[in-house]
């Protein structure tokens, strides 16, 4: 009997995974695809930063705009004067929830324009080294 080894192809992970991190990221972002910049998918190999840059890049797309407060407010054991006590304090919350989610708003816009100054910088610093190992 022959011995006939076949050779199975091997699957880069790193690079299905950079894949599914895209898609996630693009999905969330609402961008396209193409447009995903660092956290789009690339071989292993012809990465020229640390893997880590990659990783908190891509946790840092997912999270710069999840920063909501939500409502909160205990109930009041109080027979009588409590309903009237629990309404006056949730539209106070709400009041104060609506000021908060402004500045929340505000600091997403901030943080959208820093992930995408380090997503082009580490663009940039990826083509230098590229062209520096040529």
């Amino acid at each position: 009997m022959d011995d006939q080894t076949t050779e199975e192809p091997q699957v880069d992970i790193e690079a299905i995974m950079e894949e599914i991190r895209a898609e996630i990221l693009a999905k969330k972002l609402a961008i396209p695809l193409q447009n995903s910049n660092l956290v789009s998918a690339r071989p292993a190999g012809e990465r020229q930063l640390p893997a880590e840059f990659y990783d908190h890049l891509y946790q840092a797309g997912l999270l710069f705009d999840a920063a909501q407060v939500k409502l909160k407010v205990t109930k009041n054991p109080w027979p009588i004067a409590g309903p009237l006590l629990q309404k006056l304090r949730q539209k106070f919350h709400e009041l104060v929830i609506f000021y908060v989610n402004q500045l929340g708003i505000e600091q997403a816009r901030y943080n959208a324009h820093l992930f995408q100054a380090v997503t082009i910088l580490g663009q940039e610093l990826e083509k230098q080294r590229a062209t520096s190992n040529e």
